[in-house]
């Protein structure tokens, strides 16, 4: 089924006597169509009107053709023009000397309507790269971070402690860290996030001696969260690129063209 435009023409001289004339009409009508799916919406068109020809020219009035002006659009549903016509046929300002143009609707994008739990979801990784990490306020952690979180690398330890355990590792060898969220959307009870971080590498990394040279890292991170929580977290980050910018790995090693590109986790 597609969607199609009915516009509503009537003469300038229609009023409110010729409007009561036929509004039992219309209410059956439209009754009929949203009873067999094929109402969508309906709206008039407001009274007041501007004709802008120039940026100098602008003149109150309606368009007017043939002693008819746009009063109102329906859109409804129907199979092709030829049924979305014979709809049309049945308009009760048909009989009043109206007519009604009828154009296909083109089809709208879909968008992404967000529900109240994965806005807060958003809010909440959010919260805690922007304001936890960032300003080291690691005793909020308990409000975002689950004791039932499994962690990066799943192993022995939950809740904030493996949490923690990990992000220090990087604050410790990165004391003057930021993260940046680039882009952050949610989907279920998952949130995904791409960020990066720059820091300075002035502590040990890994049992890596410090290289004072600053650091840029990318990586994108999949949160599951439950009660407002965050229980779960897969990483995938450029480790490798890390590595080559505080020296360990020389910087040629690898090629830099997009189709050898290597990331580490």
């Amino acid at each position: 089924m597609k969607e199609y435009m009915l516009l509503i023409h009537l003469p300038l001289s229609y009023g409110a006597v010729q409007a009561s004339a036929v509004r039992e009409k219309w209410t059956a009508l439209t009754d009929q169509w949203k009873a067999n799916g094929i109402f969508v919406s309906s709206f008039v068109f407001p009274g007041e009107s501007y004709i802008v020809a120039s940026k100098d020219s602008v003149t109150q009035k309606d368009i007017v053709s043939n002693e008819l002006k746009v009063i109102s659009t329906i859109i409804i549903r129907a199979s092709d023009f030829k049924e979305a016509i014979q709809l049309a046929q049945k308009c009760p300002i048909l009989e009043q000397e109206g007519i009604v143009e009828v154009r296909e609707v083109q089809p709208r994008p879909a968008t992404k309507t967000w529900t109240a739990e994965e806005l807060i979801n958003k809010k909440i990784i959010q919260n805690l790269y922007e304001n936890i990490l960032n300003n080291r306020k690691y005793d909020l952690l308990d409000s975002v971070i689950s004791p039932d979180y499994i962690g990066i690398g799943n192993g022995e330890k939950k809740g904030v402690t493996s949490f923690l355990e990990t992000v220090q590792a990087v604050i410790n060898a990165f004391p003057d860290i930021q993260w940046h969220i680039i882009d952050l959307m949610a989907e279920g009870d998952k949130v995904v996030v791409r960020w990066t971080w720059t820091g300075t590498n002035t502590g040990n990394f890994r049992g890596i001696p410090a290289s004072n040279n600053k650091v840029t890292d990318s990586a994108i991170v999949i949160y599951q969260l439950a009660e407002g929580k965050v229980i779960n977290a897969w990483l995938q980050g450029d480790r490798l690129g890390v590595l080559m910018q505080i020296g360990v790995i020389p910087s040629d090693l690898i090629s830099t063209s997009p189709a050898q590109n290597v990331t580490a986790k």
